[in-house]
C-alpha cells in the first residue's frame, strides 16, 4: 500500500530537526513525506487545512497527519501495520486540560444539538490514522466550516476561543458514525511542560511522537536543535 506521512506548516516556520527526524522514520518505514504549506484559503485558520490533503496528494491508501510541532522518535513502531482496517480512523484521546474540553464541547454542541460527546472519548486532531475511504468524509468537513465560516471564525479567535478545528471534528466523527480506534498515547505525547517530562527528558523515553505544543514560537526552535543534537546519531543509517 501506498503510504503518506504529512504536516501543515502554514504561518508556521517548520523545524528543519523536525523534518530530519521524520524524512529518516519515513524512509525507514517505506513512507512518503510531505509538507503541506500553500494557504490556500486566507480567511480559514490553517488547521482545517489539513481536511484538504486529498486536493493535494489524492493516490494514496493510507495518510498519517502530524502537528509541525513533532519529532518522531527513531524506532516508532509503524502505526500503518497496525492499523489496516481501511474504514477506521484512528486517533488518539486527548488528555490535556479538562476544563478546556469541556467547554470546547458545550461550545460548539450548538452546531450538533443532537450529538453528546462524553469527555472521556474526546480525541486529538494532532495525530490522525486515515484512509482513502475518508476522503468524502474531509470534503463534507469542509463544507460545513465553509458553510458556517463566519460564525465558526469568530468564535475560534473571539468568543469561545477553545479550538478551531478539533471539537467540530469530534462532533463530525460521531455525527457520520465513522468508527473510531483509539491509539497507544505513546503516538501523541504531548503537553511536555505540565507533564513534567521535558527538562528531564523523560519524553524521549515515555512516547513515540514527541509533541511540542505549550512553548513560545521563540523558544521552540532552540529546544528542538538541543534534543536533536542530543539524539541525532541515532537518525543514523
Amino acid at each position: 500500500m501506498k503510504r503518506l506521512v504529512y504536516i501543515v506548516a502554514i504561518d508556521w516556520e517548520l523545524a528543519e530537526e523536525s523534518i530530519k527526524t521524520w524524512k529518516y522514520w519515513c524512509k525507514q518505514n517505506n513512507c512518503d513525506f510531505y509538507v503541506y504549506s500553500e494557504h490556500t484559503d486566507q480567511n480559514m485558520a490553517p488547521h482545517w487545512h489539513r481536511y484538504l490533503i486529498f486536493d493535494k496528494k489524492p493516490n494514496y491508501d493510507q495518510y498519517l497527519y502530524v502537528d509541525a510541532d513533532a519529532m518522531v522518535r527513531w524506532d516508532m513502531p509503524n502505526p500503518f501495520d497496525r492499523c489496516t482496517d481501511l474504514a477506521k480512523m484512528y486517533v488518539t484521546k486527548d488528555f490535556g486540560s479538562l476544563e478546556w474540553i469541556s467547554n470546547s464541547i458545550e461550545g460548539y454542541k450548538k452546531f450538533f444539538p443532537d450529538i453528546t460527546i462524553d469527555w472521556e472519548d474526546y480525541f486529538a486532531t494532532g495525530v490522525l490514522l486515515f484512509s482513502k475511504k475518508h476522503q468524502k468524509l474531509f470534503k463534507s468537513f469542509i463544507s460545513f466550516f465553509n458553510e458556517n465560516r463566519d460564525e465558526i471564525n469568530n468564535m475560534q479567535y473571539n468568543t469561545l476561543r477553545k479550538g478551531f478545528d478539533q471539537t467540530p471534528f469530534n462532533y463530525f466523527i460521531q455525527q457520520n458514525k465513522i468508527p473510531l480506534e483509539y491509539l497507544s498515547l505513546k503516538y501523541s505525547l504531548g503537553h511536555l511542560i505540565k507533564k513534567d517530562i521535558l527538562h528531564n527528558g523523560m519524553f524521549m523515553n515515555l512516547g513515540w511522537i514527541w509533541q511540542f505544543n505549550g512553548i513560545p514560537k521563540q523558544q521552540l526552535h532552540t529546544l528542538m536543535s538541543d534534543i536533536w543534537n542530543h539524539i541525532k546519531d541515532m537518525y543514523k543509517d
